[in-house]
């Protein structure tokens, strides 16, 4: 298991609409388009919550699941994993 997946194992998961995934990962991906395209097949692989609404839609991010992408993401970029918690600590508030 990779060092930033094993980081996020045991954090709670995140419940975030797609425009707060995209508001907090496209700065991630700093300009990088494949990043940029694969934010919505993130959140598409979430499960919906149980509240969400045609038009009020949230999604259950599981935080494996956006260490993966977050650790592929830095790697091609070549950027330190650092960045990883700090998007996660963000979404974490916004999905409060």
């Amino acid at each position: 298991m990779s060092e930033i997946v094993e980081r996020f194992r045991g954090m709670p998961p995140l419940m975030v609409s797609e425009a707060e995934l995209q508001s907090i990962l496209i700065p991630v991906t700093a300009g990088y388009p494949w990043g940029q395209g694969t934010i919505g097949d993130l959140y598409r692989m979430g499960a919906l919550t149980p509240d969400s609404t045609i038009g009020n839609e949230k999604r259950i991010i599981f935080p494996h699941m956006l260490a993966k992408w977050l650790e592929d993401v830095l790697a091609r970029q070549g950027r330190p994993l650092d960045g990883a918690a700090r998007a996660y600590n963000s979404l974490q508030e916004m999905s409060r």
